[in-house]
Formats: structure tokens, C-alpha cells, sequence
């Protein structure tokens, strides 16, 4: 609780409050679930960010102090207090950093505006330099995610929210979206963070029978969110029964296979509208684009195929046998070849995209989920989920080169999605049943790290920390 005050206080500074209000604000901080929030019988609660009449620049104000407090606190948790306090304060800096960006919009006072450019300044070369310390003397762990940087959000469906692992100060945040989100996926270049699911119940968390009901009247839906107001959806696009997957390209479209209406979805992001619906084989689920974007390989469940689809007309231009259950594909940096997990048979197959045929099976753990290559193209990893009574907890790493399994790696149980940085130092693993994201560190092939995140992590992204 003294933490949770300390950190009011901090952010209520920000604000320009008395110092008379300061201790009410401790006061009430103590009592009450969150910022910005009364009691009933105390005075008239501040206007919220959902509040009809609300200002816009207020909206915004609130928004920044909100997302202030989540990595303040997750930074203090830190053993050492040194590194508690930088921690901390690095987005204690940012949160001062964005309201004065917010006054910039809106104000109109010469002086105001003058010092919100002085905090700007101010503020950013204090987080540089708290984040090359933080370099030299926290943890060696963290000091590699520090120099990796970006940020990694996992898709919680259980939860209704997304987790933000900031690699950058260790912070970590989860947000309720109002969708149970099964997948989530980056725009290029970092601006947008697209998450698909089905609506969230009305009952606190909702259900899975909710979901289901909810697929099943074709209410699936694409969720646009700025990655810097998670709380606040951008859009929200309907795109039909059981969406699973969504991938993003440079041409400001999405891509989201409805599992259900067994076709592919294609989103005008810039019109918030499904443009185009592209028949695949039965019920599509994981697919990625080439490296290039000129085409799109969806993994088709339920009749063991591959559709691959052409970016530029729309159409499918094959559908490639490649076994039982494929569930996601994972292109090599050169788009020579696509792994495709193949779930019931504990394998991955590997395609030639030339030739369109298959020429390998390798086999991995229980039940292969998702795969992902590492950027210099020498490692696929594949997470092994394992089944709903038997999760497994493992994820395969093969050798390109040889085609082979080089090392398996004990993650969370259900290990399910799979991401990777772009420098390719960590690899990032959902788990399901453990609702963790396990951190590998690619040079020593073991987790470094385990995070703890919302309720049954599904899809998980990285993003640059230059996006």
C-alpha cells in the first residue's frame, strides 16, 4: 500500500496539485481501487476518460497517468533499490514527457508551452541516461534485454487484455480491451497493434461458452489499438465467425483468417472496412506473409493444407498438401522455405515456396503450435503445447542448416505462441496454462527469463524499440 501511495503522489506532482490535496489524494489512495477514482461519499469524482463530457485534452491527461502507473509500480518491485528508483522514474519521466506533449497540442500559453519543451529535453536525456546505467549495473539479464529494447504484448484470451513487456525498463502491463483476443500482430513500422478475438462477455472476464456464442453469430472482430494507449481501441472491425490470426502489410491492410466462414478477411485499416474476402481451405487459423509481401501462406486445419494466397490480385494461387492439423506456418528471412507445425502428427513440414512442394518433416514435441525463425534464418523455434489435460512445456529449436532438432528447451506449460526480436538475441514464448512468457536468450539456448502476464496467453509480438 505505501508504494502504491508513493507513487500517487508522485504522479498528483505532475498534475500541480496542492500540497493540501496531496495528502487527500494519499488519503483516498489508500482506500479507494484506482487513479482518479472517489469514493461515493467523498467529493464529486474527476471526469474519466469515458465520460461523455469530458475534454478532450483532459481524456488525454488521464491516459498518460494511467499509463504512468502500471511500469512505476512494476519498476519499485525491483530487489535492489538503486535499480528500484531508476526504474521507476524512468517512466515517471515519460508520463511528464507525454503530458507536456499534451499541452503542446492543446494549450495556448507562450509559458506553458515553453516549459513543456524544457521537460521534453529535460526528460529524455535523464531516461537515456538512467537506461545506460541501468546497462552497466542491473542484472546481466536485464541489462541484455535493455540493449535488445522494444517492447513484447502478448494476446490474453482468457484475460480480455494484452500484456506489454517493456524489455527497455523491465516494466510490465496488462490491459483489459474488451475483447478476448486470440492474436495480436504489429503494423510495419510499430504505429498499430492489431488483436482479433471474439466480443468480451458482460460478466467480469467472460467465458468460453460466451466466446463461442459470440463467434458463432459471426461477431469475431478486429481491435486497432495505438501501442501507446492500449485502454483506448483506435477501430473496431467486424470480420466474421472465429477469427484467429491477423497479419499486418506496408500497403495499410490487415489480413485476419475467419476460421469459421473459411476464407481470409482483408481490412482497410485507414477505412476501419473489410475490402475483400479470399476463399482458403477449411478452417484457416495461423498464416504469415512472405518476407517480401507478395504472398500469404495460411495454415487450413481441418483439410491438412496451405493455402497461398497472392497480395497483389487477391486470389488463391494454390493449396499445398502438407499434413494432419497444420496450425501456423513460419517463413526463413530469405522466403525460401515455410515451416508449418503440424499439430496431430508432432512434426513440422517445411515447403520449398519455389517449387511449392514439401521436402522435409522433422520431428518436434506433443502438439507443435507456432514456429518462428530467428532473423539470420540458422533457428526455427517451435513451441510444443502439449494437450488440455497433458499441457507440455518445451519448445523444439531445429538447425536449418541440417534440418534436425539442435536443442528442446523447458519453457511454461502450454507453450503456444512464438516471437522474436529483431536483432534475434530472445526469442519470446507464450504458455498457455501457465499464463507466463518465457525469454529465451538465443546464444546460451535456455530461458533467462519468465513473465508473468494475463490469463491464457495465446499470440505474442515484438516490437522495435526504433518502430
Amino acid at each position: 500500500m505505501m508504494y502504491r501511495t508513493v507513487i500517487a503522489l508522485s504522479a498528483t506532482l505532475l498534475m500541480g496539485v496542492s500540497g493540501a490535496a496531496l495528502a487527500q489524494q494519499a488519503e483516498h489512495d489508500a482506500h479507494r481501487p484506482g487513479p482518479l477514482q472517489a469514493q461515493e461519499d467523498r467529493a464529486p469524482a474527476p471526469m474519466s476518460p469515458s465520460d461523455p463530457d469530458a475534454t478532450n485534452f483532459t481524456k488525454a491527461y488521464v491516459d498518460a497517468m494511467d499509463e504512468m502507473h502500471g511500469p512505476m509500480m512494476e519498476g519499485v518491485m525491483a530487489e535492489d533499490p538503486d535499480v528500484a528508483f531508476v526504474r521507476g522514474m524512468i517512466p515517471h519521466h515519460q508520463g511528464a514527457i507525454d503530458m507536456a506533449k499534451i499541452v503542446q497540442q492543446y494549450g495556448d500559453d507562450p509559458q506553458t508551452g515553453e516549459w513543456a519543451a524544457q521537460i521534453i529535453e529535460a526528460q529524455k536525456r535523464e531516461i537515456a541516461e538512467m537506461q545506460a546505467w541501468l546497462q552497466a549495473n542491473a542484472s546481466p539479464d536485464l541489462a541484455g534485454f535493455l540493449q535488445t529494447g522494444g517492447t513484447v504484448y502478448s494476446a490474453n484470451e482468457g484475460g480480455n487484455s494484452i500484456t506489454a513487456i517493456d524489455l527497455g525498463t523491465g516494466s510490465v502491463e496488462t490491459v483489459q480491451i474488451g475483447v478476448s483476443p486470440h492474436n495480436v500482430d504489429l503494423t510495419p513500422g510499430g504505429n498499430l497493434l492489431l488483436a482479433v478475438g471474439s466480443p468480451a462477455s458482460d460478466h467480469a472476464h467472460g467465458s468460453a461458452d460466451d466466446a463461442h456464442a459470440e463467434a458463432e453469430a459471426g461477431r469475431g472482430v478486429l481491435v486497432v489499438l495505438d501501442p501507446q494507449r492500449l485502454s483506448q481501441p483506435v477501430a473496431t472491425v467486424e470480420v466474421g465467425a472465429h477469427p484467429a490470426h491477423v497479419v499486418a502489410d506496408r500497403q495499410g491492410r490487415a489480413y485476419v483468417s475467419v476460421s469459421g466462414g473459411n476464407e481470409i478477411a482483408v481490412v482497410d485499416l485507414a477505412a476501419a472496412s473489410v475490402i475483400e474476402r479470399i476463399a482458403t481451405g477449411a478452417y484457416p487459423h495461423g498464416m504469415r506473409l512472405s518476407p517480401d509481401e507478395s504472398e500469404l501462406y495460411v495454415a487450413n486445419v481441418e483439410d491438412g493444407s496451405v493455402s497461398v494466397i497472392d497480395t497483389q490480385d487477391l486470389t488463391e494461387l494454390a493449396r499445398i498438401e502438407v499434413g494432419t492439423a497444420p496450425v501456423q506456418v513460419g517463413f526463413t528471412p530469405s522466403g525460401d522455405q515455410v515451416y508449418v507445425s503440424l499439430r496431430d502428427e508432432n512434426r513440422v513440414a517445411v515447403i520449398d515456396t519455389a517449387s511449392h512442394e514439401v521436402t522435409n518433416r522433422i520431428d518436434v514435441g506433443p502438439n507443435p503450435i507456432q514456429m518462428f525463425a530467428t532473423a539470420d534464418g540458422a533457428y526455427v523455434y517451435v513451441a510444443n503445447q502439449g494437450s488440455e489435460a497433458e499441457p507440455n512445456d518445451t519448445v523444439s529449436v531445429i538447425e536449418t542448416a541440417t534440418g534436425q532438432v539442435l536443442k528442446t528447451i523447458t519453457t511454461g506449460d502450454g507453450a503456444h505462441g512464438v516471437s522474436a526480436s529483431a536483432d534475434g538475441a530472445f526469442v519470446f514464448v507464450t504458455n498457455i496454462a501457465d499464463d507466463t512468457v518465457s525469454i529465451i536468450d538465443v546464444a546460451s539456448q535456455d530461458v533467462v527469463k519468465t513473465v508473468p502476464v494475463g490469463d491464457r496467453p495465446n499470440g505474442i509480438v515484438y516490437g522495435g524499440s526504433n518502430q
